[in-house]
């Protein structure tokens, strides 16, 4: 079975996709993150009492609402295995933050919101709940790209869920795969040691980073050592991170506050702001700093900006 994003109407910025979503899953609302065109594919296969679909997006929040819940029947644990992008997970009041190679876990009958800022990949298991231990949902972080035995985990999942889509639907083959699945994802927990984050794969955690940064901004405390802090290692690791980026720690974040700034002298809603709100708001504490980083940016100081820009 396969869905793909119909003609995008005016009134549907996401055009068919909550339907295609309530076909392919349970019903969950869709919301926007940027303004930009959307799209997106499902790929599914049922076999051996389980749902294994692959789906590719454009970036974009999804939320099970309580709503959506009481006119769902069904009690399934979904559990994705994120192959590009980074997918932000939150239920009750855990968050898992997933780069390509980890899992995450959500259970359908209690509210939940995906967030993935970054156009994606995963596979999606929806798997019964008897089929699972009890705690599995519990655990709030299957990091596999953690440990080289999960990675390995996370290989062989994605090699079986491949194999399914693949395989005829009531073939031998599909059910082996499927079996298999489901006695991975179970014993997903005790091959998985807790490690410092460094342990995890540079290139996952640096876009992690980058991730929370597009999303924090705005907080005037955001620097290396919040990173390090956040993340769970050492300063200089996250230095060393950046350097592969060819920019500071420093460079990325004000790049994002210039770049919110430039934008709110733009709007002509926001013309009763002075600058120093808007540059405050955006993370800025110093004002002749913003200035430099605003004219080195745009080729004019923030003032002659937003006059020119008026008369345009």
């Amino acid at each position: 079975m396969e869905w793909s994003t119909k003609a995008i109407e005016t009134d549907r910025p996401f055009g068919s996709w909550a339907e295609d979503l309530a076909d392919a899953f349970v019903p969950l609302e869709p919301r926007k993150i940027a303004e930009q065109s959307f799209r997106g594919t499902i790929s599914r296969t049922d076999v051996a009492s389980i749902q294994i679909s692959r789906v590719e997006a454009t970036k974009h929040v999804v939320l099970r609402l309580r709503s959506h819940i009481a006119r769902s029947t069904g009690d399934v644990y979904f559990v994705n295995l994120q192959l590009e992008g980074v997918g932000r997970y939150t239920q009750r009041g855990h968050e898992q933050i997933c780069g390509p190679g980890d899992l995450a876990i959500v259970d359908t009958t209690e509210p939940f919101e995906i967030e993935n800022c970054r156009n994606f990949g995963l596979f999606c298991f929806a798997v019964p709940r008897q089929l699972l231990p009890g705690a599995l949902a519990e655990r709030p972080r299957l990091r596999l790209s953690a440990t080289e035995a999960g990675c390995a985990l996370s290989r062989t999942l994605a090699g079986h869920a491949e194999l399914c889509l693949r395989a005829k639907q009531d073939s031998g083959i599909s059910t082996f795969g499927a079996q298999h699945v489901v006695d991975l994802i179970a014993h997903a927990p005790g091959i998985l040691e807790e490690r410092a984050s460094e342990r995890a794969g540079p290139s996952i955690l640096l876009s992690m980073m980058l991730d929370h940064i597009d999303r924090h901004s705005d907080d005037p405390e955001l620097a290396a050592a919040a990173l390090a802090a956040r993340f769970r290692c050492s300063e200089r690791y996250v230095h060393r991170l950046f350097s592969t980026t060819g920019r500071s720690v420093g460079e990325h974040v004000n790049e994002k506050r210039i770049a919110a700034c430039t934008s709110k002298l733009l709007d002509r809603n926001a013309a009763r702001k002075t600058i120093a709100e808007i540059a405050f708001a955006a993370g800025f504490r110093d004002i002749s700093h913003f200035n430099r980083l605003f004219k080195r940016s745009n080729g004019l100081a923030p003032r002659e900006f937003r006059r020119v820009a008026a008369t345009r």
